[in-house]
């Protein structure tokens, strides 16, 4: 009986050795076959019969020092591991049909197309991938050729592959390429479409690209004209850039100088769709910083200003006080300082950003409001802080600053290290347990890292936590925080007062059981917050004006007042003119009654209350659907948007890769983004917090791109092009009263 090891095909010799006699097998059939191919189409052999070629001996040398003639040879591999040879007679010249290009190869048909300059118009090569369009496009080609005495069949037989000799030519590809920027690339959402020219070898179809760019052009008029001007050597183009020259235009190599000026002075701010047609009002919002992760060149890091300017309520102090403001009465000293400039976000360099805008006056800067820790969205803050002492006076009212837990105790020891005495008066208010979203999971080691899970997206019955991270970890900072002893101290501007805010977990608007903060009520504005998805203790701020009494009507009343004078001074009203108050502050349903029995209902005389402007502020995430009951039909959404997918742009991944990789860092995309505003109901879409890789000035490159993200965002949210927009820095968006 044989051994268990060799029946059990393991690694006996004569098991190798049976192996290794088939692979030389195989080798010296492939060699003989190939031998006998090179040898039969040999000229000095083509008179020989089969008997004679088998019997004579071949060898290396006379088989392939003789150069092959020019037909077709094809090995086959069949299944049983027999090679066998198939020819492809010569082409006939006189029976040409279309036939003869069905039966050649993908290949060969691309090869036939490069050895005979058949050139493939751009836009087109997408559209070339199977044999039946590929042949149909060679076709249409040859039978639209001009050179009719270049017959048609010499050049199909070039297109077998043969050995040349050592005396023949090389070819050469006189292929050009016409020359495009590598950073613009195609839109893949919208199709080519064609320019018609009368001769139809010089017809060039527009791409996505060329399309995307005249769109770009269209929209800034300066940025056309600069372009234009650095291609005034050329007189296609010295008329200006359209769809009948875009070929002639080298954007990729053009050196042109891109438009000046910043903020308000930025081309942006008058040829935006958004702002085209802004008016001045008393609320706008500044994008000091609209980067992520570090500063550059192009973008400062987050920071986001929201301006309040209604002139220290001078129509609500004029109705209590008779237009005098009472300085002794502490309520009317916080309504006289509301207003003034809310900061969202202090990331690094912060400081350097508002002394380049005229639009931020670091001494108005009244409130600060941090998303969360990373440094990205903090770093700035001690260093602002340094320049806003510097233009502000000891007595003014304390700079109010809010965030999670912990920053408290950050900011202290961070003014204090630098002995930074120069900082206004501050106090710190701490939202208490801002908890991760359940679908982040601390990962094995158990040192205060999450990571997000997608397998947990939009599982049912996850709810938010009810306390945040203070204690699980006790080497956190969090944790650790309290434990410092480092008392506050005027003397480094800190004093007394700040608040610990904790969360309500059953607010009315609360969604998905998430914890709203109810962070202040400020003179006619309130300001609440909502936890983030992201990969540490995140909040969203959402900004909301109290509704606006409504306008009284006085042609509705002043008729009614003079009618009945006399009757209402006899009555022992002096003035019946203060009567027009009086009617104006009616409760809702409330009726007035004059001498003359004339009865004035309130909703008669005085306009629907104004709905108040609510603006959300979303931080860092991945996720806003905490925000969704707060948010609902807000006049504007920031929200992040860090990376997308661009094919032309990003070599390699797809959307839906990308947008992995976004979640699992706790950002979005564009899409994201747009799918939030559509599900609030926003009035406006803002995207901000852009990847490094994306530039934030005025050249081609720059608001090409960012017009696809803001089209990407449009197709998620159905908003119009006048209602989203890609943030730049020092961007200033009117919000206008409803």
């Amino acid at each position: 009986m044989p051994d268990s090891t060799t029946c059990s095909g393991g690694s006996s010799p004569n098991r190798r050795r049976h192996h290794k006699r088939r692979r030389e097998g195989r080798r010296n059939s492939f060699l003989r076959c190939a031998l006998f191919c090179a040898y039969i189409f040999s000229p000095a052999q083509n008179q020989m019969s089969t008997s004679s070629l088998i019997s004579s001996p071949i060898t290396v040398s006379d088989a392939f020092t003789q150069p092959l003639p020019t037909t077709q040879c094809r090995l086959h591999r069949q299944k049983n591991n027999i090679l066998q040879v198939a020819t492809e007679p010569n082409i006939d010249t006189d029976t040409l049909q279309k036939s003869t290009l069905e039966k050649m190869t993908v290949k060969e048909l691309k090869s036939y197309m490069t050895d005979n300059n058949i050139l493939i118009p751009r836009g087109e090569a997408s559209n070339l991938k199977l044999k039946k369009n590929i042949v149909d496009f060679i076709w249409s080609r040859l039978n639209n050729n001009d050179d009719s005495s270049t017959p048609i069949t010499s050049s199909l037989k070039e297109a077998a592959p043969t050995t040349s000799s050592d005396d023949a030519a090389p070819k050469t590809n006189n292929r050009t390429k016409r020359p495009i920027g590598t950073r613009m690339p195609p839109l893949p959402e919208s199709s080519p479409t064609s320019n018609n020219d009368n001769n139809n070898d010089s017809t060039y179809k527009l791409t996505p690209k060329d399309r995307i760019v005249l769109e770009v052009l269209d929209r800034y008029p300066p940025l056309h004209e600069a372009i234009v001007d650095a291609c005034s050597i050329d007189s296609v183009l010295s008329e200006g850039i359209t769809a009948d020259n875009i070929e002639h235009c080298e954007l990729n190599s053009l050196t042109y100088n891109v438009p000046p000026g910043i903020g308000e002075n930025d081309m942006r701010h008058q040829y935006h769709p958004m702002l085209a047609n802004a008016t001045q009002t008393d609320m706008d919002v500044v994008f000091v910083g609209t980067a992520s992760c570090s500063p550059g060149v192009t973008r400062g890091v987050s920071c986001t200003a929201i301006r309040l300017n209604w002139r220290n309520n001078r129509e609500f102090d004029q109705v209590m006080n008779g237009g005098q403001r009472n300085k002794h009465d502490p309520q009317d000293q916080q309504r006289a300082s509301t207003g003034g400039t809310w900061l969202f976000d202090a990331g690094e360099s912060t400081q350097l950003s508002v002394q380049r805008t005229s639009s931020i006056k670091p001494g108005k800067i009244s409130k600060i409001f941090i998303t969360h820790c990373h440094g990205d969205h903090s770093f700035g803050l001690p260093g602002l802080l340094c320049l806003m002492g510097t233009d502000r006076d000891r007595d003014a009212p304390p700079v109010e600053i809010y965030g999670p837990e912990g920053l408290r105790m950050w900011l202290r020891v961070a003014i204090r290290y630098s002995v930074s005495r120069v900082v206004p008066p501050y106090r710190v208010h701490e939202l208490m347990d801002v908890p991760m979203a359940p679908e982040w999971e601390e990962g094995h080691r158990r040192n205060g890292r999450f990571y997000y899970q997608l397998k947990s997206e939009g599982r049912k019955g996850m709810k938010w936590g009810t306390k945040g991270l203070a204690g699980e970890d006790s080497s956190s900072w969090i944790s650790r925080a309290p434990m410092v002893n480092l008392e506050p101290n005027k003397d480094f501007g800190e004093i007394h007062g700040g608040q610990d805010i904790y969360p309500v977990y059953d607010h009315p608007k609360s969604t998905d059981g998430a914890p709203v903060w109810e962070v202040l009520d400020d003179g006619g504005v309130s300001v609440f917050a909502a936890p983030m998805s992201h990969g540490v203790p995140c909040l969203g701020y959402v900004v909301q004006e109290d509704d606006r009494p409504g306008r009284l009507m006085p042609e509705n009343v002043l008729p009614v007042i003079e009618r009945n004078r006399k009757e209402l001074v006899e009555s022992g009203v002096r003035n019946p003119m203060k009567l027009m108050a009086l009617v104006k502050n009616l409760p809702v349903g409330g009726s007035y009654t004059f001498p003359d029995g004339t009865v004035l209902n309130q909703e008669d005389v005085v306009e629907p209350p104004g709905k108040g402007r609510k603006v959300v502020i979303c931080g860092d995430t991945a996720d806003c659907r905490a925000l969704e009951g707060l948010a609902q039909d807000c006049d504007v959404l920031i929200h992040e948007a860090t990376n997308t997918f661009l094919p032309g742009v990003d070599k390699e991944g797809t959307l839906r890769l990308v947008t992995r990789d976004a979640k699992i860092h706790g950002h979005s995309t564009p899409f994201m983004a747009g799918d939030f505003a559509k599900r609030v109901r926003a009035k406006r879409l803002v995207l901000n917090h852009f990847s490094a890789r994306y530039k934030g000035d005025q050249s081609i490159e720059s608001l090409t791109i960012m017009t696809r993200m803001e089209r990407q965002a449009m197709k998620a949210c159905e908003l119009p092009e006048n209602a989203v927009a890609c943030a730049w820095d020092f961007m200033v968006l009117p919000v206008p009263r409803n």
